[in-house]
């Protein structure tokens, strides 16, 4: 496993290895600082491993002190050791949180997982991926409370020194772990741990320059967005809202146009169900212009395209841009992570189930609905709750109440075990469809659950 002194020493050389070459060029630190664009001061600390500028000024160098490449190929292994460093620490904290909270569930047996639920958390350890089994409880308090301590202590004292670009890998591998969280326990355990990380990122972003500070702020970006997710999750849409308008806003400043057509795409989704359907194709076509390279954040924007055309009940135009999807979501394949990963085949069939629902076409909806879930993966738990929610939609309008009032109950087990008020919002609408079907068994069991819940 990669140490923090073995991170500084690297520094340290790449440091020396700079003093060499500016000598052997003939250059005083006076000399060489005003033909990089940096000052005297800058040159002593970079020598001596005491700062840690970006890729900008290596190349700088590279090229005024004839290096051919050297000093550039060294500063890449220099941050990849620091950036391998920065990724075991975070996961080794979390493994370590998340073993603690295990060994506590062994003593205490069958009462400290009551539910049954056992989980694989992926974790590094010395440089091998160690599988983690673990209940859900345990999950939650690890990740509520453990996972934030690897960092916080060290944020204020940070601060005050040089910022380090290996941060940005360490937000970044931070946030995965958040996402899978999420995934499993639900945003209620996960956004106090994002709004307090933002403030984090947002006081080195504050005190770095140039290209890293460039780098924190698409960071950011992608926090913010995270936590304008888990707020609508919960139910608060006004802090979502402000969550996404500042992710689009700090995207735009960075330059960053991928970010930028993910945060379009992610505002149409949201008026898809607002008061302001009549944005939906407008910002559709923002996310499609901000010209994406990626092949599943292409796909999630045509997917909002068809939301647009369905508001506007154009089924053709619709059904065109579902195409469109569907093929995007298929060329990306699966697993690859990254932005808008989760844009699968699965997501397009539920979506286009939502299209065909709102264009008054519940048998195609259904038939959508249930082809997505059959293929559901298992990482997506809590949005296989909402779509259950939505199945259930399309059940009652095909006649089918038994059908409806299964799903709704699956739906509702899961907002149960996700705390999302976004399902339980949609499993209510359910039972209030089902309330025309008095008699039927499966209708009253969902009633029951609800108002026991």
């Amino acid at each position: 496993m990669a140490d923090q002194h073995d991170a500084g020493e690297a520094w340290r050389a790449l440091g020396q290895q700079l003093a060499a070459l500016r000598k052997a060029a003939g250059h005083t630190q006076h000399s060489l600082a005003p033909r990089v664009l940096s000052g005297r001061s800058t040159i002593a600390n970079t020598e001596i491993g005491r700062q840690r500028p970006g890729r900008a000024f290596w190349e700088r160098c590279d090229v005024v002190l004839c290096a051919n490449g050297a000093l550039i190929a060294a500063y890449e292994r220099t941050v990849a050791m620091q950036q391998r460093y920065q990724r075991e620490r975070s996961s080794a904290a979390f493994a370590a949180s998340v073993l603690a909270e295990v060994s506590t569930a062994t003593v205490s047996g069958t009462q400290a997982n009551p539910d049954g639920e056992t989980v694989m958390v992926t974790a590094v350890v010395g440089r091998q991926d160690v599988q983690i089994p673990i209940s859900r409880r345990a999950l939650l308090q690890a990740a509520s409370g453990g996972l934030v301590s690897s960092i916080t202590s060290e944020s204020a004292t940070a601060r005050a020194k040089d910022v380090d670009p290996a941060l940005v890998d360490h937000f970044t591998a931070l946030r995965s772990v958040l996402v899978e969280s999420d995934n499993r326990i639900g945003a209620a355990a996960i956004l106090p741990t994002a709004r307090q990380q933002l403030g984090h990122i947002a006081d080195y972003r504050r005190a770095a320059r140039g290209d890293l500070r460039n780098a924190l702020l698409c960071t950011e970006a992608r926090w913010a967005e995270f936590a304008g997710w888990l707020s609508d999750d919960l139910g608060d849409r006004d802090r979502g809202d402000w969550w996404l308008a500042q992710a689009l806003v700090m995207a735009q400043e960075a330059g960053d146009a991928e970010f930028t057509a993910y945060v379009f795409a992610r505002m149409a989704q949201r008026a898809v169900d607002a008061a302001d359907q009549d944005r939906v194709l407008g910002l559709a076509h923002a996310a499609e212009r901000a010209s994406s390279i990626r092949s599943q954040v292409r796909a999630f924007a045509a997917v909002q395209r068809a939301h647009g055309h369905a508001v506007e009940g154009d089924s053709a135009a619709f059904q065109a841009a579902i195409e469109d999807a569907q093929r995007l979501a298929h060329s990306a394949g699966s697993g690859n992570g990254g932005l808008g990963s989760f844009c699968t085949s699965p997501y397009v069939f539920a979506q286009e189930g939502d299209g065909w629902l709102r264009l008054g076409r519940p048998q195609a909806a259904a038939r959508c609905f249930d082809q997505a879930l059959t293929e559901w993966p298992e990482s997506y738990r809590r949005e296989r709750g909402r779509y259950l929610a939505r199945a259930a939609a399309a059940h009652i309008a095909t006649g089918e109440p038994q059908q409806a009032a299964l799903a709704a109950l699956a739906a509702l087990e899961l907002a149960r075990l996700t705390s999302s008020a976004r399902i339980q919002r949609e499993v209510i609408a359910v039972d209030r469809q089902l309330a025309k079907f008095p008699t039927e068994p499966g209708a009253k069991q969902l009633h029951a659950a609800l108002t026991a819940s």
